[in-house]
């Protein structure tokens, strides 16, 4: 099989490996579309420490299964799958509290096994979804990230009728601004410094589009609201500028959802009082636990087919990283 290993910082290695063989309870999905994640950027960049290299990457994908191991039940070659990466051992601590997400004994395919950056990769029964029949493999590939902003949104408590703020127009807060309005949002702003993202977002039809760099963001915003400001705020940015706003702009009483993911070694200096006095909330979203089954559901409703900025071959996965790092695509897939 031809696949994408990643060796070390800058080091991938594009070549024949292969072709993997099923354990009992593992399937070999021939992948379809698998999306380039930031994830995978910073596995580029050898900044991912649960990267257990030399791995192939490559979480966000779909395919069809072309074998079965022999005590994998419910699948059977020919069916077509979304996958799930996130590995639970079922047995631990926060397996057991309804937190496997936190598993003590944590896997994911792309990460500590080889994913979907090759035309074949090896899957465990556990992290294999039914593709519904209206859902193409591209659009199958916006999976996992979908069931990840719907965590969020659990997360974020949001109630019917609620304002939300979404910092970021990649990927990721596009999905947020059409998961959003299906969970009940009367009104959804979204703050993007980029004009050309500013643009692209235009067709997704939030109710706003701000850039947060302006003088008169802050004041926009509550005007917006009522003067109250928004109930809810997502940084889909992974900004420590972004959280500090969202403190400003928030809601007395609201939340501020920390989705992005900031520089493990960022530092943000807030003064405790105002979380106390202004009860404000400020909450962790991480991965994507009890949410996959909704995502599923929702897809096919949803517009992702234009978030993708470009289908590519796996031979030209370092030049597309590269592209991504520069601001030059919104979202890549490979095919195969």
């Amino acid at each position: 099989m031809r696949g994408a290993k990643f060796f070390g910082k800058h080091d991938v290695r594009v070549a024949e490996y292969p072709d993997p063989t099923p354990g009992p309870q593992d399937a070999i999905v021939r992948v379809k579309a698998s999306g380039i994640c930031g994830t995978d950027v910073h596995v580029y960049e050898n900044e991912v420490p649960l990267a257990k290299l030399p791995v192939i990457p490559g979480h966000e994908f779909a395919g069809e299964i072309v074998s079965v191991g022999t005590k994998l039940a419910g699948f059977q070659p020919g069916d077509r799958v979304a996958i799930e990466p996130n590995l639970f051992c079922g047995k631990c601590h926060f397996c057991r509290t309804a937190r496997k997400h936190f598993c003590e004994n944590w896997m994911a395919v792309g990460l500590s096994m080889d994913g979907g950056f090759a035309e074949l990769c090896r899957v465990p029964g556990q992290a294999l979804y039914q593709m519904p029949d209206n859902l193409s493999y591209s659009q199958a590939a916006f999976f996992e990230p979908a069931a990840c902003v719907l965590h969020g949104i659990e997360r974020s408590a949001l109630q019917s009728g609620e304002t939300a703020v979404v910092f970021g127009a990649g990927s990721i807060g596009l999905l947020y601004i059409q998961l959003l309005r299906r969970r009940g949002a009367s009104k959804v702003i979204l703050a993007e410094i980029d004009p050309a993202k500013r643009d692209f977002a235009r067709q997704f039809n939030p109710d706003a589009i701000l850039d947060p760099k302006s003088p008169d963001f802050k004041d926009t915003v509550k005007d917006l609201t009522g003067g109250y400001g928004p109930d809810v705020v997502y940084d889909a940015a992974g900004s420590v500028m972004v959280l500090q706003t969202a403190l400003e702009i928030v809601q007395t009483g609201g939340r501020i959802i920390v989705f992005g993911v900031p520089p493990a070694e960022a530092q943000w200096s807030l003064k405790p009082f105002d979380i106390y006095r202004r009860e404000i909330s400020l909450i962790g979203s991480f991965t994507n636990p009890y949410t996959n089954e909704a995502a599923l559901q929702l897809l096919p409703a949803l517009q992702v087919d234009s978030i993708v900025s470009a289908h590519i071959k796996v031979d030209q996965i370092v030049e597309y990283i590269q592209r991504l790092q520069a601001g030059k695509e919104r979202k890549v897939q490979i095919v195969f």
